[in-house]
């Protein structure tokens, strides 16, 4: 094989001009560049379906009121209160923010936190013991915001993470409006909970 001139280059019964070997040279840097960019394309979608794949398990969140069994009442926040440590009672149930309770959960993990929609808080007992008042408090996805719905016939009781306890009607007192307390298990009506649509 010779160099000719015009840049051609001579081969045993073959000549070959220098645009073509140009053209060929543009065709294979261009080729490898696209080559490369598909690489890290289908590099980046693979490590997205790896990351989906990998990510928990959710539920939909879902929003709820949760009238007494024995009362007929729905929890409630005092007052509308959008305030931290607002009180959780149980009153008259209406379509109302400081009604509607969003749970949420995870695969494998029984408990959601109860956030109320009216102010975007979660719901919290005020202590571990028997008795203890429950309120809203900023979500901070503490054990102490997680809360476990067990299903009986009549509806579900209510049970804290941290403390083992459920919350109950405290009998007290009579009228619209109600208290609630957190107490031992006992599946008793005062301590069943049914789900009414959020919105009627």
């Amino acid at each position: 094989m010779t160099l000719g001139h015009r840049g051609t280059v001579r081969c045993p019964g073959h000549e070959v001009r220098g645009t073509t070997i140009m053209r060929f040279l543009r065709f294979t840097r261009s080729t490898g560049r696209f080559a490369a960019r598909t690489g890290v394309i289908a590099g980046a979608a693979a490590l997205s379906a790896t990351t989906l794949l990998a990510a928990p398990a959710e539920a939909l969140p879902t929003q709820h009121r949760w009238a007494n069994v024995a009362t007929g009442k729905c929890l409630d926040i005092r007052g509308a209160d959008v305030h931290y440590d607002a009180l959780l009672q149980q009153f008259s149930c209406k379509v109302a923010g400081n009604q509607k309770i969003q749970t949420d959960t995870y695969l494998g993990d029984p408990t959601t936190d109860m956030r109320v929609m009216h102010s975007g808080m979660c719901l919290e007992p005020t202590g571990m013991e028997a008795g203890a008042t429950i309120v809203q408090r900023t979500c901070n996805y503490s054990q102490g915001q997680r809360w476990e719905f067990t299903w009986y016939d009549a509806g579900a009781t209510i049970k804290n993470k941290v403390t083992g306890l459920c919350i109950d009607d405290a009998g007290m007192p009579s009228g619209s409006r109600r208290e609630v307390r957190q107490q031992p298990c006992t599946a008793a009506a005062g301590q069943l909970w049914r789900n009414l649509a959020a919105n009627g």
